[in-house]
């Protein structure tokens, strides 16, 4: 029966890898590659849907959770460096004199910096390789996990490709924001620090009180900023995971 039950979370984590491979595509494609994000949240959307099944039908299995990391490695780590590699494409447009970058021109420093997108795979790969062997299944993870990382890049490039904001587009152009954003994210993911899981084990509001006002406040940032609530929601994840954690070393 339980061979039957894991066929469901995984059918979960499959779609979450097919989101993620067309994100790829239509960054590749160029047309309307701002859309490769929204492919993206949709595949956070299943990976959470995968575990949380997983644990509804007591259906977790060590397939399974190779498979999610195979398939959070494409939608979480090399998706969202290509669109790293697409912002900072846009970077070098912005900062050419007469605004006609083109790669096949690019010259050692700018190919250098347009591979530097690249990195963010990299951090990825490590962290859900450490995640793998840590074996954890405690209510905290050791480092920003890998799709809360992917999903601040996502939520920063629908901003860059939505607002009408002159001086929001021109901070997020400016080449070193980028780089500090990626800087930054890489050493939250490959860091110690403990973050909040959503890994819920009980209805308990006194267990689970940090998870609950994250969900909470996640989903009034977004209703009341809209795509700029993402990013929001995701920032208040890593300080309430800070706060959590003083407040834990000072009970303890």
């Amino acid at each position: 029966m339980k061979n039957i039950k894991i066929i469901f979370p995984n059918i979960l984590t499959l779609l979450n890898l097919l989101s993620g491979c067309v994100a790829i595509i239509i960054v590749f494609k160029g047309e309307n590659e701002y859309n490769a994000a929204w492919l993206i949240l949709l595949a956070a959307f299943f990976d959470f849907l995968d575990g949380l099944v997983a644990r509804l039908l007591n259906a977790k299995s060590e397939f399974g959770k190779q498979l999610d990391s195979l398939a959070d490695m494409v939608s979480f780590g090399v998706a969202p460096s290509i669109i790293l590699f697409n912002w900072l494409y846009l970077v070098l447009i912005d900062l050419s004199v007469s605004s006609t970058f083109e790669l096949i021109n690019a010259n050692v420093a700018q190919s250098l910096i347009l591979m530097c997108s690249l990195l963010f795979a990299l951090a990825a790969a490590i962290r859900l390789a450490r995640f793998n062997i840590a074996q954890n299944e405690s209510k905290v993870f050791n480092g920003l996990p890998t799709p809360a990382a992917a999903l601040i890049i996502v939520s920063l490039w629908l901003i860059l490709g939505d607002t009408e904001i002159r001086a929001v587009k021109n901070l997020m152009l400016n080449i070193y924001f980028v780089f500090a954003v990626l800087l930054l994210l890489m050493v939250l993911m490959l860091s110690n620090i403990k973050m909040l899981s959503l890994k819920f084990k009980s209805v308990s509001l006194t267990k689970n009180i940090f998870q609950y006002i994250l969900l909470i406040a996640g989903l009034l940032l977004i209703i009341q900023f809209g795509v700029t609530g993402i990013l929001f929601s995701l920032v208040f994840y890593i300080l309430l995971s800070l706060i959590s954690n003083l407040i834990i070393k000072t009970n303890n």
